[in-house]
């Protein structure tokens, strides 16, 4: 049996059996919203139990439901982990969906570069290293959209502590403060004071929400915010002049984040042309003359000598990342 027929025959049917039960994760709602919401009042369970010694526990970790891929996630450390990524990202994806998605990109790839480039060794090769680029593809993706999410939430942490502080001076609580930004701010800041809020009202401690609060956001800025709130909650204070000072320091550090943004646009531009040159330059020789570079893809020297310049250019552009990236 060819072994190339029999990987498309399995790829072509996990990706049918993934697009059916995606379509039935989807449609399949026997309740309404409604219904689902007022479950607790009589007596439904909730799915999972909420007590206030266990701060870490005040939400699901959304491992999911996917066969063979639900059970084996379930109560590992990794899978929490991975729960919390998601959620920095803002994807809607349950964990198990999320890996499935990502051995399900690894197989695509690898079945395509193998069918494309034949089932001999430098297909193979090429394949196993399609594969693992197709596997990290969605790990890329979860990481640009939790940057994404980030700066936003960097961005509003400014505004966010000068109306903390006004409503602070004029007289209201904490707790008053920051249910007030919940209308007033837009997401993701608002949507994570309101989860805070939420810990704390279903029994969690101040100090167990803000914390878990920093843990869920991964920003720098905001654990200097809660740091600051916590001292001042154990030592005393006033909370409206310390969250002033905090706000003056994350506007210098927008400043400087600013300055150094502007300085090093050269240098990134000049790494962006400088990797997109081969690719330009290959595609302008094969629109002019396609026989002269068609040795480059259809010999094991050019198919290597074109692997090693694709891991020379990965290489460098990772350098040049790692060159710019200034920690403030």
């Amino acid at each position: 049996m060819d072994i190339t027929a029999l990987a498309a025959a399995v790829f072509v049917m996990g990706a049918i059996f993934t697009g059916f039960y995606a379509l039935y994760r989807s449609t399949a709602n026997p309740r309404s919203q409604l219904e689902r919401r007022l479950g607790h009042v009589i007596g439904e369970s909730t799915g999972f139990d909420i007590t206030p010694a266990d701060a870490v526990a005040l939400r699901q970790t959304r491992t999911g439901h996917l066969p063979l891929l639900g059970p084996l996630l379930e109560g590992k450390e990794w899978t929490a982990a991975a729960a919390i990524e998601l959620d920095r990202a803002d994807m809607r994806l349950t964990v198990s969906e999320f890996v499935a998605v990502r051995i399900f990109m690894g197989l695509a790839a690898a079945t395509g570069v193998v069918l494309f480039m034949g089932s001999g060794i430098v297909g193979v090769i090429v394949g196993v290293v399609a594969g693992f680029i197709g596997y990290q593809a969605p790990k890329v993706y979860m990481k640009r959209k939790q940057s994404s999410r980030l700066n936003k939430l960097n961005d509003q942490l400014v505004e966010g502590l000068g109306m903390l502080a006004n409503s602070l001076k004029a007289g209201f609580g904490l707790m008053q403060s920051m249910d007030m930004l919940t209308r007033e701010m837009p997401h993701p800041f608002a949507t994570e004071i309101r989860r805070t809020l939420h810990d704390i009202n279903i029994g969690s401690t101040t100090e167990e929400a803000l914390q878990s609060m920093a843990e869920r956001c991964g920003s720098k800025d905001l654990d200097i915010v809660i740091t600051a709130m916590l001292i001042q909650q154990s030592t005393g204070g006033n909370l409206a002049e310390i969250l002033d000072t905090v706000a003056h320091t994350m506007r210098e550090r927008i400043r400087i984040r600013g300055e150094i943004k502007t300085l090093t646009a050269q240098q990134m531009l000049s790494g962006v042309i400088i990797g997109a040159l081969p690719v330009f330059i290959a595609g302008a020789v094969m629109v002019i003359n396609p026989s002269y570079i068609e040795p480059l893809f259809t010999r094991l020297a050019g198919q290597v000598m074109l692997g090693g310049a694709l891991m020379m250019e990965m290489f460098g552009v990772f350098l040049i990342k790692r060159i710019l990236a200034i920690e403030v």
